[in-house]
């Protein structure tokens, strides 16, 4: 779930809340108030919420193969090592999806692979930033990010050809 979907909710509630309020009280009224009777005014404009049209959305036509099989928008988890899951971002909360670039912040996962991978140790870094940038067409014509950056990139996790910078993200199905 993303931060707009939640601020969405937010405001979908605060204004039937909002409404509902509105309409009581015009239900309760009559034409002559009760001395003492606080009457419902109506808001100037400028102090309305925002719209729903006015928040930031998800570009839906491009998509992540967070799972190395199926492309989607603002998956939960991204599989960094997709042959064997020894590197993944988890739990994954999207701040922006626009047509330039992706954020979010979760859990990098990794083994340490000492001695050797099928006997590392699985390490959890919460707070992890991600961004997606530089989205591709696929053979397809499909549009999907084709690049990812995790910050900050543990001590032990920086060896390899990709860590520390941007590492490929897979433009098909794997």
């Amino acid at each position: 779930m993303s931060v707009r979907h939640d601020t969405h909710g937010w405001l979908v509630r605060g204004t039937i809340g909002a409404v509902a309020a509105l309409a009581l009280a015009g239900c309760a009224s009559s034409s002559k108030a009760a001395p003492g009777t606080v009457t419902a005014k109506t808001l100037p404009a400028a102090s309305a919420p925002a719209t729903a049209a006015s928040l930031p959305s998800a570009d839906a036509g491009i998509e992540v193969y967070g799972n190395c099989q199926t492309p989607s928008v603002e998956p939960a988890e991204i599989v960094l090592a997709c042959a064997d899951y020894n590197a993944l971002l988890e739990s994954l909360h999207w701040t922006s999806w626009t047509a330039t670039s992706a954020t979010a912040v979760g859990t990098f996962v990794y083994n340490d692979c000492t001695p050797n991978c099928a006997e590392g140790h699985f390490h959890h870094v919460p707070g992890t930033r991600v961004t997606l940038t530089v989205p591709s067409r696929t053979a397809s014509g499909q549009r999907v990010w084709s690049q990812i950056q995790e910050s900050p990139e543990p001590p032990g996790y920086a060896a390899g050809p990709y860590h520390g910078g941007p590492q490929p993200l897979p433009k098909a199905p794997i």
